[in-house]
């Protein structure tokens, strides 16, 4: 069975999340540690800065169900948001210029809300969720729960955005400090 580049990275990626939430360490110091050719060694033992629950399978790295701050819900328009970036970290977009862009776009489009809804009297706007999917069902195809969870929701928009636009800072109208003056959506 041939291996799957994307998946294989995203494994990667994930257990580098993963280990450096359960150590309560730095994905910084961690890669670091990694790329000296050294073992990651376990820090303190303490997961004061995580909260359990926040599944990003979604994601395409099952099983991690950490990573969201302490303080911050689960679910949570900003636990949403939270979720968000450690999933487009898999894209290379949880820093910089494109997690400002992604970050001001959605929370612009949908207010990091996964039942953000257009008016439903609009007959041509049937957005739907967090990237404001038009109509809402495509998301469907990046998991049957799309209705309801973020990480699916997440994942079906960084998604589009890679086949669509390249990245995050290449989305017409959108930029570091929210999108510019006459955005329509993208």
């Amino acid at each position: 069975m041939p291996v799957n580049g994307i998946a294989l990275g995203a494994g990667v990626a994930g257990s580098i999340f993963l280990w450096s939430a359960l150590e309560n360490k730095s994905i910084l110091s961690t890669i670091k540690t990694i790329i000296q050719g050294k073992q990651p060694t376990p820090g303190p033992v303490s997961n004061s800065g995580i909260v359990q629950g926040a599944i990003a399978s979604g994601a395409g790295i099952p099983g991690i169900t950490v990573g969201i701050p302490a303080g911050v819900a689960a679910g949570s328009n900003t636990g949403n948001q939270a979720l968000g970036q450690l999933m487009a970290a898999a894209y290379g977009w949880g820093t910089g210029a494109n997690w400002a862009y992604l970050k001001t776009g959605w929370e612009y489009e949908s207010g990091w809300r996964v039942n953000a809804a257009n008016d439903p009297s609009d007959p041509y706007n049937h957005a739907y969720g967090i990237p404001q999917a038009n109509p809402g069902t495509k998301m469907a195809t990046a998991g049957k729960d799309w209705q309801t969870s973020a990480s699916t929701q997440i994942k079906w928009g960084l998604d589009y955005i890679k086949r669509t636009y390249g990245s995050p800072v290449q989305v017409p109208g959108w930029s570091a400090s929210g999108p510019v003056s006459g955005y329509q959506g993208y």
